[in-house]
């Protein structure tokens, strides 16, 4: 093996790949080469010195995980006498001896949950020691063998008389509330993170500016830890209630409200600027208010959030004094380095601004919450089922705080296939394999356990990237995406998730669509994580559908996603006309071969839909209950419907690959709440499902 690719395997980088269809594809050296650079590699003269360096075996390796089935073993590999000590999260010594270097030390009596390991000698080392149970939390319905149903929302996509041009919480408890009435246990809803409101729609400046990210994605946003305060309904909080001021502002601006409400799309960069004002103003309301209570309540927010609310709210108040960039590799005066002299300098100057913004994060880290024990209060078994990206987006505040967790250069999304012939780039950044070890995964930690707090189940945006992701870049002049598999410790990832699923019980679901390794699918379902199952990608290799008794038990069924075609939009090829509309075949010839499956599709749909003794009669106008019907079958664990499903949208919610190309994230749902309550096509859908969920 020569030294680069040698070097390249001691990074994670694969040396090659098979794809959806069977074909390997093989790691160049161009590509070695750019991301080990991108990685911190700085001279491939030294490469050889390098590769004994992270060859030789360390006194302790930075992490080591157990699960409950498992030995509690210590590998010291040293000379002469060391120190030992294990401390629990309390910073309890738990374990203290002194061994002779190169020994086993066998651990007993530990509780799940993190270690810190310290040897001292002639040599010293820190390491993690994870130990967890060998299941990720399971449920009593999942014990029990029970089959539960909801519905999956867009949240951004509702509308109602009260809501300001974006969906809210108010408009998510009335979903919540109505699928509890109807018997459903769960609601699916998009990711949460904060967005920001500098939203580029210039395509020309967007690229001038090379910000890759600034869009309106609810997968690339500035943070995955905390909730968008867009989504609050300002109107039920005391300091909105209160406040003359706002009422007038509101009085005054009843026409523009009134056109962001009733727009065809979501005006993201209007709606968040808007709320911005109104917040404002109820920010200052709230310092004049004499209820100590609450002002206690959000000291203890701030407290309990820490640095990582903190480094959010100054990085939100920079962002608003930059006028060449609002990505912050191009922020001037150093403020592009968290731990300068000049951001320190920036932090204290502006502590009121700063304040402002953890007091929207905490309105909104208040109101989910509460939409999460009404559907406690409801009797629901899982109520919100939440969904945390698998990349941080690269002009965001994750990035911006610890540069080193991240590599820069590289992004993360997938290889060309026939259905994405360019390949995709989701525009996210990747975890550096070795620097997340060296820190003992607080990042990953950190990512998951915000995700988890206000969800009863939580899906993980493409799980393969526990195993790996697949890294890429564009070459000049080549629109095809450019790249290869870096490998991560699926062991180590997925024992934090089942310590933490554990402690904050929600059930985990990963989204294992696309190009999935050997063995992934049977690793998950070893340790608890729920499959995601979609009705149109469910296909025996004659391309005939899955039978609905042949879903894994462990799982989630739907469907489809956001990414791709609703009911109708399959039928009617709404998806494909979409895609090459926007440019995504390479050529006509795989357009039309597109077209061409999805023939072949829909008619091995029906032919599905018939063996199960389903009427088929009137297909066109009831796709969306055959759909339905057909996956309530399902053995999954769980089904989910899709709003849009029942009142038969057609058009995509996301083009993935695209930014101007396609209105992605925008569109609104075509039924107000108010409409979902006072008809009865929700209730009759519900019914419908609910029929065959029974056990």
């Amino acid at each position: 093996m020569n030294s680069l690719k040698k070097m390249a395997e001691i990074m994670g980088i694969s040396s090659s790949y098979i794809d959806k269809v069977g074909i390997e594809h093989y790691t160049t050296d161009e590509i070695r080469k750019f991301f080990l650079k991108s990685m911190g590699l700085d001279s491939f003269e030294k490469i050889n010195e390098q590769i004994s360096k992270l060859s030789k075996t360390p006194l302790l390796p930075d992490v080591m995980s157990f699960y409950e089935n498992e030995d509690i073993v210590l590998e010291l590999h040293g000379c002469g006498k060391y120190e030992i000590f294990v401390r629990n999260e309390e910073e309890k010594i738990v374990y203290h001896n002194v061994v002779e270097g190169r020994n086993k030390i066998k651990l007993e009596g530990l509780n799940f949950g993190y270690y810190k390991v310290e040897a001292i000698g002639k040599e010293k080392a820190h390491s993690m020691l994870i130990y967890a149970p060998t299941l990720c939390y399971q449920p009593d319905f999942i014990i029990n063998k029970e089959r539960l149903y909801g519905v999956s929302v867009m949240l951004y996509a509702l509308r109602s008389k009260d809501s300001m041009g974006i969906g809210d919480f108010a408009d998510l408890a009335e979903i919540v509330r109505i699928t509890a009435q109807n018997g459903g246990d769960i609601v699916g809803i998009n990711p949460l993170g904060v967005m920001s409101p500098y939203i580029i729609d210039d395509k020309d400046l967007y690229k001038k500016l090379r910000i890759d990210q600034c869009d309106v994605s609810p997968y690339r946003t500035i943070s995955r830890l905390f909730v968008n305060y867009i989504y609050l309904r300002l109107q039920n909080e005391n300091d909105f209630k209160s406040s003359t001021e706002i009422n007038k502002f509101i009085s005054e601006n009843k026409d523009y409200c009134d056109k962001l409400n009733n727009s065809e799309l979501v005006m993201y960069k209007e709606v968040l600027l808007f709320k911005l004002k109104i917040l404002e103003m109820m920010f200052e309301q709230f310092k004049k208010t004499p209820d100590n209570k609450r002002k206690e309540q959000f000291a203890d927010y701030i407290k309990e959030k820490g640095d990582m609310l903190q480094n959010l709210c100054l990085f939100e108040v920079l962002a608003e004094t930059q006028t060449n960039s609002h990505f912050w590799c191009y922020w001037e005066n150093n403020y592009d380095d968290i731990s300068s002299v000049e951001t320190e300098k920036f932090k204290l100057q502006n502590s009121d601004r700063i304040e402002f913004y953890a007091y929207c994060h905490w309105l909104a880290d208040l109101q989910i919450k509460k939409v999460q024990e009404l559907a406690k209060t409801l009797n629901m078994k899982i109520g919100i089922y939440s969904d945390m990206p698998i990349g941080a987006a690269s002009n965001g505040v994750e990035v911006w705080e610890n540069t080193k967790a991240y590599v820069l250069d590289a992004g993360i999304g997938a290889p060309a296939d026939p259905m994405r012939p360019k390949g995709q780039s989701w525009g996210f950044t990747p975890y550096h394999p070795l620097e997340l070890k060296k820190q003992h995964y607080a990042p990953f930690i950190k990512l998951v356990r915000e995700n988890m707090q206000y969800s009863g189940a939580l899906r993980i945006d493409h799980a393969m990237g526990l195993r790996r992701l697949f890294w890429g870049f564009f070459e000049d002049g080549n629109p095809v995406v450019q790249g290869a598999y870096v490998y991560y410790d699926i062991k180590d990832l997925t024992a934090i998730l089942s310590v933490e699923s554990n402690r904050q019980k929600c059930l985990l679901i990963g989204e294992d669509l696309g190009t999935v390794p050997s063995g992934f699918r049977e690793y998950m379902a070893e340790h608890g994580l729920l499959s995601y199952k979609v009705f149109f990608r469910q296909k025996e290799k004659n391309g005939e559908f899955i039978v609905p008794e042949n879903y894994q038990y462990l799982s989630l069924a739907q469907p489809s996603t956001h990414d791709q075609a609703t009911a109708y939009g399959f039928w009617k090829n709404n998806d494909i006309e979409e895609f090459n509309n926007c440019g995504l075949y390479v050529n006509d010839e795989q357009y039309q071969a597109n077209l061409e499956g999805r023939k072949q599709d829909c008619e091995n749909m029906v032919k599905a839909f018939e063996k199960q003794n389903m009427n088929i009669s009137n297909v066109e106008s009831e796709l969306h209950l055959l759909v339905n019907e057909y996956g309530a079958k399902t053995q999954s664990a769980l089904f989910l419907v899709r709003l849009c499903d029942i009142y038969k949208q057609v058009v995509l919610d996301n083009a993935p690959g695209t930014v101007f190309e396609y209105p992605n994230w925008r569109i609104k749902l075509s039924k107000t709440v108010e409409d979902i309550k006072n008809t009865t096509d929700f209730a009759d859908m519900m019914r419908l499902i609910s029929k065959y969920r029974q056990n």
